[in-house]
C-alpha cells in the first residue's frame, strides 16, 4: 500500500505547527527562512506533492517572478547571467520560477499593453534589469500596483524600487586613482547612450577632472557601446595619433579589453606607455595580459537583493513602500596601472605603425 504524505507528517518531521508548514508551503503568512528551508527539506525528503494547479487556482498566484531586460545587447552576458544565477539563489527554497521577457518587445512599448500584462496576471511580480534611459514601464507598472523592483539602474520617483550599484562613486574612485598615480592627459571610452549606468560613469569622470582641474579632452572621449570590437577600433585610431592620452578609462570591462589589444597592435607597453581601467569586475579582467585594474560590481548580490525583497512583499512580510539601496563597488587594483612614463621624445609622438594584422576577433 502506497501512503500519501501529509501536512502533519511534514509537521512531526520538522518539529514546527501545522500552521507554520502550511504557511511555508502556501507562501502565505510570515515564516522564519530557517522555518522554510526545515519545510521544504522535510518536504522533499518525505516527497510531499503539491498540487500546483490547485494553489494557484486558490490563491490567485502563478508562482512566477517576471524578469523584464533588454535582449539586445543583455541577453547571454556575464552580467545577467551573475543576476539570473543570484535570483535563482534567492528563490532556491520558495515554489517561485524565473520567466525571462525582452523589453524591447511589442507587449512594452505602451501603457495600455503594461496594463494588460498587469490584469492577465501572468507574474507575481516583476524585476526589471537594465532598462533603459526612455524607458517608460517601471513606472507605469508600479502605477498600476504590481509588485516590481529595478536593477541596475537608480529612479529618483519614490514610488519604484530599485538596487543598484554606486556608478558614480565608483567612477569618482577609478579617475581619482589615475589622477593620484600622475596622470593628467586621460582618455575615456563611454557606453551606449541610452544606459543610465554609462551617463553615470561618464559624469563621474567629467566631474572629478573638472574638480581636480584637469582638462576634459573632448577628441579623447570615445563614443563606445560596451563591446570589445568597437573599443579597439576607436582605441586603435586614438593612440595612432601623435598626442595622445597616458591612461585610459573605459566604462566597462569588456571596451577595455579592446583598448588593451589595440595598444598590443600599436607595439605600445601597458602599463609601461598606457595605464588601463575598466568597470564591471568580469571573471577575464583577472586572467587577461596584464590583468585589468577595475571596479568590481557585486552582479549576483544585486539579483539575491531584488528577488529577496520582492518574495518578502509578495508574503507580507515587508509592506514598505519602496527599496531605494546602492551597493558598494570596490576598486580592485591590477597590472594595467602605473605612473606615466616620462614626456615620449619626439619620434614616438608620430603614429606607431601596426604590428601585424588585426586580430580576426575584432576586424
Amino acid at each position: 500500500m502506497q501512503f500519501t504524505t501529509t501536512m502533519d507528517d511534514i509537521a512531526r518531521e520538522t518539529g514546527l505547527s501545522k500552521m507554520t508548514v502550511s504557511r511555508a508551503l502556501s507562501n502565505r503568512g510570515y515564516v522564519s527562512g530557517r522555518s522554510r528551508q526545515l519545510v521544504f527539506k522535510a518536504a522533499k525528503k518525505l516527497d510531499y506533492q503539491i498540487n500546483l494547479l490547485a494553489r494557484q487556482l486558490s490563491s490567485n498566484r502563478t508562482h512566477l517572478l517576471g524578469v523584464i531586460t533588454p535582449f539586445r545587447g543583455l541577453l547571454g552576458t556575464f552580467y545577467l547571467g551573475q543576476i539570473l544565477q543570484g535570483i535563482q539563489e534567492a528563490l532556491a527554497q520558495t515554489e517561485y520560477h524565473v520567466a525571462l521577457f525582452d523589453s524591447e518587445s511589442e507587449d512594452f512599448n505602451d501603457g495600455n499593453k503594461c496594463a494588460n500584462l498587469c490584469r492577465q496576471r501572468r507574474v507575481d511580480g516583476l524585476i526589471v534589469v537594465a532598462p533603459v534611459c526612455n524607458d517608460q514601464f517601471p513606472l507605469t507598472f508600479a502605477n498600476l500596483k504590481m509588485p516590481l523592483v529595478v536593477v541596475g539602474s537608480s529612479f529618483h520617483q519614490p514610488s519604484i524600487s530599485y538596487v543598484d550599484v554606486d556608478n558614480f562613486g565608483a567612477s569618482v574612485a577609478l579617475t581619482e586613482y589615475l589622477v593620484k598615480l600622475g596622470h593628467r592627459k586621460i582618455g575615456f571610452v563611454r557606453g551606449p547612450s541610452d544606459r543610465r549606468d554609462a551617463a553615470r560613469r561618464e559624469q563621474a569622470f567629467r566631474k572629478t577632472l573638472v574638480a581636480r582641474h584637469l582638462p576634459v579632452m573632448e577628441k579623447w572621449v570615445l563614443q563606445g557601446d560596451y563591446q570589445t570590437r568597437q573599443a579597439f577600433h576607436l582605441a586603435l585610431d586614438l593612440l595612432s595619433n601623435g598626442r595622445r592620452p597616458t591612461a585610459i578609462f573605459a566604462a566597462n570591462d569588456l571596451m577595455a579589453y579592446g583598448v588593451l589589444d589595440a595598444a598590443r597592435v600599436l607595439r605600445l607597453r601597458v602599463p609601461e606607455d598606457l595605464s588601463v581601467v575598466g568597470f564591471d569586475g568580469l571573471e577575464g579582467s583577472a586572467e587577461c595580459v596584464p590583468s585589468l585594474t577595475t571596479a568590481t560590481q557585486p552582479m549576483k548580490q544585486l539579483g539575491q537583493v531584488a528577488a529577496s525583497y520582492l518574495m518578502r512583499r509578495l508574503d507580507g512580510r515587508d509592506q514598505s513602500l519602496s527599496l531605494h539601496q546602492k551597493l558598494p563597488v570596490p576598486l580592485v587594483v591590477r597590472g594595467s596601472t602605473a605612473p606615466p612614463a616620462q614626456e615620449f621624445r619626439a619620434r614616438d609622438r608620430e603614429a606607431l605603425p601596426l604590428r601585424g594584422k588585426v586580430p580576426a576577433r575584432l576586424r
